[in-house]
């Protein structure tokens, strides 16, 4: 089995709208009615002046959405080719990683989403960030965040350990649109030195 991968597409992938899905995806008015409910709530986050608390409410939304024991949000430093977060669900720890190192590295590297339903097996997956939490991943869902240029990846959203199984395509395309839609906030966030 393994990872599966989003096509990789030049520029930037297009906006992905589950009601446009080929039939052979199996997606129903349920993911359509999700997705709405969640581009709502996405709406009110927006008008957050302090971007810590659109952060951890972007977090927040982002586990409930797929359903997932934790979600980090990464912010990309170009400059300094490194992964920033600052908020991640029950964790203290500030988080940075080098670009192209483990799966939200690659993600950021390549634009690729990642879906991986067992991380250890995953050569790719750095476990150092579980050694310093004391956290065990199982399986993971990396998507990332384009900018409004098209050109460049300016965040990664990464959603570990889905609740009673491995994350399903529905459980990509839902996190791909929320992407989407928090790509112009994402880059203008300022990044801590």
């Amino acid at each position: 089995m393994g990872w599966a991968r989003s096509p990789r597409r030049s520029p930037r992938p297009p906006p992905r709208c589950p009601s446009v899905a080929p039939p052979s995806w199996g997606i129903t008015s349920v993911l359509d009615d999700k997705v709405a409910l969640v581009l709502v709530k996405l709406g009110h986050l927006a008008v957050q002046k302090d971007r810590e608390a659109y952060l951890r409410g972007l977090v927040d939304l982002c586990s409930q959405a797929v359903d997932a024991e934790r979600c980090t949000v990464y912010i990309v430093n170009q400059k300094k080719r490194e992964l920033w977060a600052r908020v991640a669900q029950r964790t203290a720890t500030e988080i940075r990683l080098p670009m192209g190192q483990g799966l939200a590295g690659q993600s950021a590297l390549t634009g690729e989403t990642i879906n991986v339903p067992d991380a250890y097996a995953d050569a790719r997956f750095d476990r150092n960030v579980d050694l310093r939490t004391g956290f065990r991943t199982l399986n993971m869902l990396v998507v990332p965040v384009w900018g409004s240029d098209g050109q460049s990846v300016v965040g990664v959203i990464q959603a570990l350990n889905k609740r009673n199984g491995a994350f399903e395509r529905r459980d990509q395309m839902l996190l791909e649109q929320i992407a989407e839609t928090v790509g112009p906030v994402l880059e203008h966030i300022p990044i801590d030195a």
